[in-house]
């Protein structure tokens, strides 16, 4: 992966609290659900690595680093919760 995903990234793993990922949600809801309802895990990523253009492949990288992290925060907040695919 390409040098500032990977830094975003490590950044992030130790960001990853449920207050700021609360924050991060509630931002993205307040623009707009996803079809479907609620906010999907691309946008997600995209938004909080803070590049809307980044490329599927590089998406998927940064949310297999992430996932562990997320769904702990997301564990914690009783108000969200996380449903993963298939």
């Amino acid at each position: 992966m390409n040098d500032p995903l990977k830094r975003a990234v490590e950044s992030l793993q130790s960001r990853l609290t449920p207050g700021f990922v609360e924050a991060q949600v509630r931002e993205l809801l307040r623009q707009g659900e996803d079809v479907g309802g609620g906010i999907n895990a691309t946008r997600l990523i995209r938004h909080l690595v803070g590049d809307p253009a980044q490329g599927d492949v590089e998406v998927a990288w940064a949310y297999d680093q992430l996932r562990p992290g997320l769904r702990a925060a997301l564990e914690q907040i009783p108000t969200l919760y996380y449903l993963e695919g298939d």
